[in-house]
C-alpha cells in the first residue's frame, strides 16, 4: 500500500481519498485524479490493495470522465503503473534487510565524592 502511494504522488496524481487496509476488512483503497498529458483533461483512479499472506494483490481502473474513448492513455497509464509496481516491489526485495543500529555502549555510572 506504501509502495503504491509512493508511486502514485510521484506521479502528482491528486489524491482524493487514501485508506490503508485494515482489520476486519483489510482492503486499502486509492482514488485519485490523473490529467492527461496534452489538454489535462482529468481522468479517475481507482486503486484497491488487498493484503495476500506476505505479498499484496493491488486492482487498478483508470476511466475519462469527458469522452466515450480516451486513445488508449487509461491502458498506458495503468500499464505503466503496474511496470513501476513490479520494479519497485523487485528492489525493496533484493535489499538486504535492514539490521538495528547496534546499541551505544553505556557510560559508567558517575563517582560520588563523599566530603
Amino acid at each position: 500500500y506504501e509502495m503504491t502511494l509512493r508511486l502514485v504522488n510521484r506521479r502528482k496524481w491528486l489524491v482524493i481519498d487514501a485508506r490503508a487496509p485494515q482489520p476486519p476488512r483489510n482492503v486499502g483503497r486509492i482514488e485519485a485524479v490523473a490529467r492527461t498529458p496534452i489538454m489535462g483533461f482529468r481522468e479517475d483512479v481507482s486503486i484497491r490493495v488487498t493484503p495476500d499472506d506476505e505479498d499484496s494483490r493491488i486492482d487498478i481502473r483508470s476511466a475519462s470522465r469527458y469522452f466515450d474513448t480516451d486513445l488508449g492513455s487509461n491502458t498506458a497509464r495503468v500499464r505503466k503503473l503496474i511496470e513501476d509496481l513490479n520494479s519497485a516491489a523487485e528492489n525493496d526485495n533484493s535489499k538486504p534487510a535492514k539490521k538495528a543500529a547496534p546499541a551505544a555502549p553505556k557510560a559508567p555510572p558517575a563517582k560520588t565524592v563523599k566530603k
